[in-house]
């Protein structure tokens, strides 16, 4: 009885450490576990968006979404060609852990096609197709980029 009740714990302890983890391999996006509700995570969230420069727009009562931003210089990967003007965004979502209390957050970067939103994007009077491209560890620069702001987020969940 007692030897299973040592495994019953250990096994929870690795199930929290593993659910703590951030994005790993081919991951792309970064997820926490904060404490509060879903609404009070989401607003922890705008608020460190918001005071980082970003602009933030809810989407339903789960997702924050964040207006495209061009890329800086310092993030992009480095090339010979001339570099084009590129734009992404932050996706923020919310869900409830279940079993336990608190929020799970997951913080997503998207990459837009170059030249969306531009005339480029026109053919014959109509908007051409474009999907945005997830941010993942092989983009390394931008996607530790999303792994910054995701702390910015878990701190200020922590602090209050």
């Amino acid at each position: 009885m007692r030897y299973a009740k040592v495994a019953g714990a250990t096994a929870l302890v690795l199930l929290s450490a593993c659910a703590g983890m951030r994005g790993g391999s081919g991951s792309d996006d970064v997820s926490m576990n904060v404490s509060g509700s879903r609404a009070e995570a989401l607003a922890v969230a705008r608020t460190q968006l918001v005071h980082h420069g970003y602009e933030v727009t809810a989407v339903g009562e789960e997702m924050l979404v964040t207006s495209p931003k061009r890329v800086p210089e310092y993030l992009r990967e480095v090339s010979t060609a001339r570099p084009e003007t590129q734009q992404w965004f932050l996706v923020v979502s919310a869900e409830k852990i279940r079993f336990f209390s608190g929020t799970r957050l997951r913080v997503a970067g998207y990459l837009l096609p170059p030249g969306a939103g531009t005339t480029q994007a026109v053919a014959d009077g109509k908007r051409l197709e474009q999907t945005a491209i997830p941010v993942t560890t092989s983009n390394a620069k931008l996607f530790r980029e999303v792994e910054v702001v995701s702390s910015w987020i878990e701190s200020a969940s922590k602090r209050k």
